[in-house]
């Protein structure tokens, strides 16, 4: 599934440490579609924001677990999603076409940023060009070199 150089992945979310359930929405969002500077993952549910403290992100360590990848939170955070508190202590992505991105066992540090409905992993250099390599081979979809059309024109 893909719109406009955003594809959804298959993804199961989850909130540690009780391990509730998120049913959010997963995208890969490729660099030039929809306002995109560079490739990185959306992770979409409203009040999932909240896990982000203050201003507009944090750089947090992520992790490739099994299946997936952890962000792991600087502190814990009792949130609100879908009427249900939940304390967060990390946030868990499940899909295995993550692992292509980072593998198992391996840890980076990344700018997880707040969104309206949610967050975005913004991956360093290394991870971005596995994400967008794994885009092109898995949905034959690539980054656009420049952004797609501004969202309005200036006339004079």
């Amino acid at each position: 599934m893909e719109t406009h150089g955003k594809i959804k992945l298959n993804a199961q979310t989850f909130v540690m440490p009780r391990r509730d359930k998120v049913h959010a929405s997963v995208y890969i969002h490729l660099k030039g579609y929809a306002r995109a500077r560079v490739s990185h993952l959306d992770i979409e549910k409203v009040g999932l924001s909240k896990v982000i403290h203050r201003g507009r992100g944090n750089f947090l360590q992520v992790k490739g677990i099994k299946q997936g990848i952890e962000i792991t939170m600087r502190e814990s955070k009792e949130i609100e999603i879908d009427g249900k508190k939940s304390e967060v202590s990390s946030v868990i992505v499940l899909d295995p076409l993550l692992n292509e991105v980072l593998e198992k066992g391996k840890s980076t540090r990344a700018w997880v940023g707040r969104k309206y409905d949610g967050v975005y992993i913004g991956f360093r250099k290394e991870e971005i060009e596995k994400l967008e390599k794994m885009a092109l081979e898995k949905f034959g979809i690539k980054p656009l070199k420049k952004l797609e059309k501004p969202p309005f024109i200036v006339r004079e």
